[in-house]
């Protein structure tokens, strides 16, 4: 089903470009002012860090004025906030991130049992674990997450092998022997 938006097809493949070209040439003039400390964008998903509340709905204003749009915010709750599928903590010195899975999340994925190609199985535990080598900022953390993607994985007829097997070829392209850090030219 597609909505229309000030002449704009939401759902068609132009509409995550023009909602960026949109906010952009926004962003461009009211953050040549007064740009927060931390500001980051995902097409309309917005990670801001602020002195205080006052700022916080200066901003909105800001934004629903320039723009038409309608604006909400969420809030850090105990120095955590959920942007995108990330957990972002923050620290003294900088921010910790983890995977934010949602309290409704079942567990479910594609079933190894399905009547589907393999490499859809394969796509499935790759993108799992490449999610949490990207969005972990500790290797502890990073372990922790992988022994959990394993779980819901086996929980939904993948073998341990499989999982094993594809995770040490993602993380043996990703880091080799003469580059410690991480080679962003990887996929399965």
């Amino acid at each position: 089903m597609y909505k229309q938006i000030n002449g704009v097809a939401m759902g068609s493949p132009l509409g995550v470009l023009f909602a960026n070209f949109f906010m952009g040439t926004i962003e461009t003039e009211l953050l040549a002012e007064a740009r927060p400390s931390i500001y980051c964008r995902y097409v309309d998903d917005i990670f801001v860090r602020v002195r205080d509340q006052r700022e916080l709905q200066n901003l909105k204003t800001r934004f629903i004025r320039a723009s038409g749009l309608n604006f909400i915010y969420e809030e850090a709750n105990n120095g955590h906030l959920p942007f995108l599928d990330a957990l972002v903590t923050a620290q003294q010195t900088g921010f910790l991130t983890t995977i934010y899975t949602k309290p409704t999340n079942s567990g479910l994925c594609l079933n190894r049992k399905s009547e589907c190609h393999s490499r859809y199985l394969h796509s499935t535990i790759g993108a799992y674990v490449r999610k949490a080598l990207s969005h972990y900022s500790t290797w502890i953390n990073t372990h922790q997450e992988l022994e959990r993607i394993t779980q819901v994985l086996v929980n939904n007829r993948n073998t341990n092998s499989d999982v094993t097997h594809i995770t040490k070829q993602i993380i043996d392209k990703l880091y080799t022997k003469d580059n410690p850090t991480p080679n962003k030219k990887y996929s399965i």
